[in-house]
């Protein structure tokens, strides 16, 4: 499906929290491995793909790391 039928994006630090959007539905868009200082960490790029309203998932992740920019 191409990126012009995106309806939502969402993004993740947590590999525990990627897999739910995955089992949920969300489509994985991009897996960037970002750094700041001494801190380096894997944000995971969600997007929303379907015609539907995706359903309300509470994340069960630690996100950890300095604040995503």
């Amino acid at each position: 499906m191409g990126i012009e039928k995106t309806k939502r994006l969402i993004s993740t630090r947590s590999e525990v929290n990627a897999n739910l959007l995955l089992t949920a539905g969300w489509t994985l868009l991009l897996v960037a491995d970002r750094q700041e200082g001494e801190y380096q960490w894997v944000q995971y790029h969600f997007g929303w793909q379907h015609e539907s309203e995706p359903r309300d998932i509470t994340f069960t992740g630690v996100e950890d790391g300095p604040p995503a920019f």
